[in-house]
């Protein structure tokens, strides 16, 4: 019984990220049971993107292409997001998340070759980063929290380079989103 409570506490807790960890697990489930049909019609393929199907700015924010992408990119979220969402009202975390997304997958469009195809919220999640890298700067973290993020937003960033396969200019993007976000906070026009 007083496990439940916990459980249920904590998803009182954190509701914006559970949400979104929520509805990525959907259409990763959905996408499996649509035979990738769900894939095929939401994420971002550059041609199609520039042949009018605007959609595909947002929707790959919630596809995966495997279950490891979308168990990391849920970890990410879950890490980081929990760390933003108690700091700032929940609809401002939503949308910096979402907007993180769609400006990582528009640097991707703009700069990606037209026949990329790209899915996945790391884009969002690095927007998220950004967000804390300058809390970070701006000294709005715990010592210690402070220490370990900065680490972590500096390996992740190495990583984003080292690692076949992965969407940079949707790293960079997000990140840069956050970077901004981040400082409309930080000077409270949010």
């Amino acid at each position: 019984m007083y496990r439940s409570k916990g459980f249920f506490r904590y998803l009182k807790s954190y509701p914006v990220v559970n949400g979104i960890i929520i509805v990525n697990i959907f259409f990763y489930i959905a996408t499996i049971l649509s035979s990738r049909v769900i894939f095929e019609s939401m994420a971002g393929v550059n041609i199609l993107i520039a042949n009018g199907e605007w959609w595909r700015l947002i929707t790959p924010i919630f596809i995966h292409t495997n279950f490891s992408h979308l168990l990391f990119n849920c970890f990410a979220i879950y890490l980081f997001g929990s760390i933003l969402e108690i700091k700032m009202k929940r609809a401002t975390f939503l949308l910096i998340y979402i907007s993180s997304g769609v400006f990582a997958n528009i640097i991707t469009y703009q700069f990606g070759s037209l026949t990329l195809v790209h899915v996945g919220s790391s884009g969002a999640v690095f927007g998220i980063l950004g967000v804390i890298a300058v809390l970070i700067y701006f000294k709005q973290l715990t010592l210690e929290q402070t220490r370990t993020l900065s680490v972590v937003i500096l390996l992740a960033i190495i990583l984003s380079f080292l690692q076949k396969d992965t969407n940079v200019l949707s790293h960079i993007g997000g990140f840069a989103w956050g970077l901004i976000c981040g400082l409309l906070l930080v000077r409270k026009r949010w």
